[in-house]
């Protein structure tokens, strides 16, 4: 552990090293949700430190833990269990677009991130056609039934073609030449660990790390 880690910090690597077995032992049952992958520039992930590494998935915003799993090698599996009811929202989205049936309520997994509990630091993982400047970026939609979303958004370039699942759906957003279209995911996009984000995560997204808000305390 590092030098200097407070008594919060020290509870944040307990609860992480506590979620992360029923993981392993498959304890999250048959309903679950998982996201797995490859990271495509894995020396990237030696700006963290050393010690085991998790990817976390999360709504950052909101300061909600809903999914982990173990970064072995190159390859990761995050795992949301299934018991777990996202805080979902009304649906809202711009004037234009035509949202059928009406009264869907919807919930985004917008951050995936990569955290060293030993070292307390943190880094976005993105899912992209290219580590910087892509034109394609992917992330997981929750919808509580199936509604399409279809049409222009008024005075602006984007366009919606997407149909949402009951559950977790992958989006993807493609900008092009000013275009941007949001549409279901059609290809497994790769995954790129972007600069370090904090060296002092538990200090910079307290909410995240205290377990208060956890797919895993539901």
């Amino acid at each position: 552990m590092v030098r200097g880690v407070n008594r919060s910090a020290r509870q944040s690597v307990r609860l992480v090293q506590a979620l992360l077995p029923l993981l392993l032992t498959g304890a999250a049952h048959a309903a679950a949700f998982s996201v797995g992958g490859e990271i495509r520039n894995p020396t990237a992930t030696r700006a963290l430190g050393s010690g085991d590494l998790r990817v976390l998935m999360t709504n950052l915003g909101g300061g909600w833990l809903l999914g982990m799993g173990p970064l072995t090698g190159t390859r990761f599996n995050v795992v949301v269990p299934g018991t777990f009811q996202p805080p979902v929202q009304p649906l809202d989205v711009c004037p234009g677009v035509k949202v059928t049936p009406a009264g869907a309520r919807t919930y985004t997994a917008e951050t995936l991130l990569v955290f060293n509990p030993a070292m307390n630091a943190v880094a976005t993982l993105v899912q992209a056609d290219a580590p910087t400047d892509p034109t394609e970026r992917g992330q997981w939609i929750y919808s509580d039934r199936t509604v399409t979303l279809s049409g222009r958004c008024a005075g602006l370039n984007t366009y919606y073609a997407l149909t949402l699942r009951p559950g977790w759906t992958g989006v993807t957003t493609e900008s092009r030449d000013g275009r941007f279209e949001i549409r279901n995911a059609r290809r497994n996009l790769p995954y790129w660990v972007q600069p370090v984000l904090s060296t002092a995560a538990r200090q910079t997204f307290p909410t995240l790390f205290s377990g208060q808000r956890s797919a895993f305390n539901r």
